[in-house]
């Protein structure tokens, strides 16, 4: 009887050892992706510093857009992202219109574009945050509209939005807005 009882002891802590040996290689990849995609969110937010683009108002985001009608307008969105700052409003919209001009020299690829990458997905993602809508629960799900936008511009692309955020991600990606915005 002790043989048998000291056998299953040693199998099971052979099963430990070798199921901790296989799954630590994909907790480290997981932990790597985490920490990629904290980087990219991290270095949009530098950019965003460095070029000056308007500090998104993220206390009460989601209370101000969730309380917008549902047929909003862009300028509805960027008003509720910068309340009461008239200026912000104004550069942002110039951005998300096209219309904002990078410093001579200067392209609207590499640097130019990702300064305000962020702050056009905030404004994607507000867009689409619809109470009663399959978009709106993802969102809300997700930790709202800053936090899905975070997850969005650090994933880099659809595939890997899909996987950081499981079935969230099917009702967010359909909208073309958030595709065009937020990769």
């Amino acid at each position: 009887m002790k043989i048998s009882t000291s056998i299953r002891v040693a199998a099971a802590s052979t099963m430990a050892a070798v199921a901790l040996g296989v799954t630590a290689p994909l907790a480290s990849a997981t932990q790597a992706e985490h920490q990629r995609e904290a980087a990219t969110v991290q270095a949009a937010e530098q950019f965003q510093r460095a070029a000056d683009v308007p500090q998104i108002q993220t206390d009460g985001l989601d209370d101000r857009l969730a309380a917008l009608p549902e047929n909003r307008t862009m300028e509805q969105v960027v008003e509720a992202m910068y309340p009461g700052d008239k200026q912000a409003q104004t550069v942002t919209l110039q951005a998300l219109r096209g219309e904002e001009a990078p410093p001579e020299g200067a392209t609207t690829k590499g640097f130019w574009g990702t300064a305000w990458k962020y702050t056009k997905c905030v404004a994607a993602v507000g867009a689409a945050f619809i109470p009663a809508t399959k978009a709106y629960k993802a969102i809300k799900g997700l930790g709202g509209v800053k936090e899905a936008a975070k997850l969005l511009v650090g994933a880099g692309n659809k595939k890997d939005f899909m996987k950081a955020a499981g079935n969230a991600a099917l009702d967010i990606l359909g909208i073309g807005a958030i595709q065009s915005n937020c990769f």
